[in-house]
Formats: structure tokens, sequence, C-alpha cells
């Protein structure tokens, strides 16, 4: 179809794919050979068996045709023996949406189980980049981006909201504890931890950020919280918004700077360890002069040094782990959490599949925003 022909969401989309195209993506828009080892890998084809729009193969078509048709030869000059398909209006933009945002969470169990290589992930998140540059995304996703771009925080906590749950929490701890040095450090310049959060603790749970003082003041910890900067989720990785992604990670990374503080410890969130420590540096293109590690790294690192005592006998129930799809399977974090859960439990269980095979609890992704597909994420 002529370009002047097509609406100029549509011509945006095309345009806009051109200049996401690298090697990987390429190369697993070229690789499928249909052999249908992904389809049930795919927790949404289990739970949806007779439906064969959830294949992981035939998701990653409806990228694959649109490709082919503009920037594969194949697709240009024998668009009917590849099936490219050209886009033709925004409607086809908003089925589109439905696929890449409401069948898939980008989980990469289908990746795992490709004997090509094909990473189904990297494709469904570029296009969700491609329609969220044309405004096309579920209600949810819109609003939790613009928080994070506009207030620094997906949460839309206000900055005076956040420090005042910190100064009361303060107040509980140097209570418990009879000491001023239990409250909790802001901006402290030079110290060796800096932690940052998921927005859902200071506006839901306030009681983990406790938690987590409470270990810090009892390990003896140099640790601060920073007043800004300190939300350690990600909406632009669900969105495939790689611009907000590197925004959100440059003001994290350059109040640590700032601040001067050695290490960044990051609270519990599969997406957020996975965004700041093995995506961030990429997408803000900069040496990161501090290390990075989940809080289940430190907490582990505090009980092998003897700096936090722990009594495992005083946990005898049974106990289980599910692995994060992004902590475990995309970011090789497997084994750290079992060695701590065999410190402070008797009694570890094993989930299967586990690790790497793991299933996606069908929250990740930006799931839990998407309220449209809520139905069909819960099944």
């Amino acid at each position: 179809m002529p370009e002047s022909n097509r609406s100029h969401k549509v011509n945006k989309v095309i345009e806009r794919m051109g200049r996401k195209l690298n090697r990987q993506m390429v190369g697993s828009l070229v690789a499928c050979v249909h052999c249908g080892m992904c389809t049930e890998s795919c927790h949404y084809v289990l739970a949806n068996p007779d439906d064969p729009t959830f294949a992981p193969a035939y998701k990653a078509d409806q990228i694959r045709k649109i490709f082919k048709r503009h920037f594969d030869w194949t697709g240009r000059f024998f668009p009917w023996w590849v099936k490219a398909r050209d886009l033709h209006g925004e409607e086809e933009l908003e089925k589109l949406k439905d696929t890449v945002f409401g069948k898939c969470t980008n989980c990469r169990r289908c990746s795992l189980n490709c004997p090509m290589g094909v990473d189904f992930a990297t494709l469904n998140r570029m296009a969700r980049g491609l329609l969220v540059s044309v405004g096309i995304m579920p209600e949810g996703v819109a609003t939790v981006s613009k928080d994070q771009w506009e207030l620094g925080n997906q949460m839309g906590v206000l900055k005076e909201d956040y420090l005042e749950t910190l100064e009361w929490l303060s107040d509980e701890l140097e209570n418990e504890f009879g000491d001023k040095a239990a409250r909790i450090p802001i901006d402290k310049m030079d110290a060796d931890v800096v932690y940052a959060i998921n927005p859902r603790e200071i506006k839901y749970d306030p009681r983990t950020i406790s938690d987590a003082a409470r270990i810090f003041y009892l390990a003896g910890e140099n640790w601060t919280m920073a007043s800004e900067g300190w939300d350690m989720t990600n909406f632009g990785f669900f969105s495939g918004d790689d611009e907000l992604g590197a925004a959100v990670v440059r003001r994290l990374f350059e109040k640590v700077i700032e601040l001067r503080g050695k290490k960044l410890v990051l609270s519990e969130c599969g997406h957020g360890y996975r965004a700041v420590r093995c995506e961030g540096p990429n997408w803000v293109a900069m040496d990161v002069p501090f290390d990075m590690e989940s809080s289940v790294l430190t907490m582990l690192r505090y009980i092998q040094e003897g700096r936090i005592k722990a009594d495992k006998t005083k946990n005898n129930d049974p106990v289980t782990f599910h692995d994060s799809c992004n902590n475990a399977r995309s970011c090789g974090f497997f084994e750290e959490p079992r060695e701590l859960l065999n410190l402070v439990v008797t009694d570890f269980r094993e989930m299967y599949p586990n690790r790497a095979e793991n299933y996606c609890c069908s929250g990740g992704g930006g799931a839990m925003s998407m309220s449209e597909y809520t139905p069909l994420r819960l099944k």
C-alpha cells in the first residue's frame, strides 16, 4: 500500500520498526521454522489449549508479517509466499495490541524451548514499544508510565508522602530499639549501601521497609535511602519504551553517584532487578561506578559473615520457592535464594518445574496493570 494511503500512526509504527531492528531481533524474525516446540511451553496455551492464536509462533508471526513486508526482500517480492502483510489501518494496530499486551507476559519460557534460538519476548517487547510510541496501549500501562515519567515512581507517590512515611517508620524503629541509630537514614553521603525499593512498599505495605531497616541496623550496616530516585521498578521495561526505561534507571544511578554510595541494593522485585542490574547500564549507555545486588544476596551475605544470626529451627513449616522469570530465566539468579532459604527454614521443598523451566506467575510483564486482560491472566 502506498505510504500516503496509510494512517499517520501506521506509518510511524513501520518507520520506527526499521530503527529498532538489530541483529538479535532480525535473527529471531527470520529463524522460526514453525516446528511447534514452543507451543506447550507457554502457560497461555496450556490455559487455552483449543485456541491456536495463543501459540508463541503464531503471536510472533503477527510481528513477523510486518517485518517481512517492509524490511525483508522475500516479503517485498513474494509476499504471498512468506505470508507478508501490509498494515492498513489503526484497527490492525488495536488487534496487535491485544496480542502483544494481552496474550503474553514476556516470560521467555518459549525462547528457552526454541531449538532455533528465537527470542519471542524480545520481539514482543519491541512490538509493545512500537504501539506505545503512537499511543496505543492498555489504559493501566499509560497511567503508570505517566506517573513514572512525571512523579518519578510508578505508584504516583509524592515526595512529601514518601518522606513522611519514612519519618514515622523511623519513629517506630527508634522506640523499638531505644536507639536513634535505628532510624532510616535519608541522603546519607558515602554510605556503603544505598537501598532502593518497589513503590508498592511505600504505598501499600511499609512494614517491608521497616523489616529491611531492622536487618541493616542489626547488621551494623552503613546505609541510606534516597529522598529522590528511589524507585527500582521500571514500566519502560514492560511497555517497550526504551526512553522511559533509560530515564528511570538514570535517575536511580545518578542519585547513587550523587550520594557517593558504594553499592546499590535492590528490594524484592523480579523485573526491577533485571531492569536495573541487567538491562539498565545498556539503556543509559554508561559504566556504572558502583556495585549492584539483590537484597537476597545482601541477606545471604550477612548470615554467612555472622552479622545476622539466624535460628532456622524457629521456622519448621514447609516452605517452597517460585523462581521469578526475570530473576531466574533471564538473569541466572537460581541458587542464592535457595541457599538463603536453607539457612532460615528446616523444611524447604522445591516446586516443579523450577529454575529456568519455571512457569510464569501470570502477573509479570506489566500484566497486573492491564485490567482489561485480568480474566485471561487469572485463567
